[in-house]
């Protein structure tokens, strides 16, 4: 292996550098328990890359359970007509 690539590990989904902490709180941008991380988790000192950004991310519906906003309906019923002909 080259010594310009580094090893990554992935949580999550997201791609970190192997060298990172098995949890925030043992990491050295943790402050306590109600601060949290000082940089934030999208700026982790540990991040291979950055997370790519869905339209789901700031959506009540997105954790776990299936959407039922009506522009995902929207976008569902044109791509199954799509397919449709």
């Amino acid at each position: 292996m080259s010594q310009n690539l580094k090893r990554t590990i992935i949580i999550d989904g997201i791609r970190y550098h192997a060298d990172r902490p098995s949890s925030c709180k043992n990491c050295f941008f943790w402050k306590n328990n109600k601060k949290g991380c000082v940089l934030g988790r999208n700026n982790c000192y540990y991040l291979a890359e950055i997370p790519k950004k869905t339209k789901c991310d700031s959506c009540p519906y997105a954790n776990g359970r299936t959407c039922v906003t009506l522009s995902c309906y929207q976008e569902l019923d044109a791509m199954v007509r799509g397919w449709r002909g």
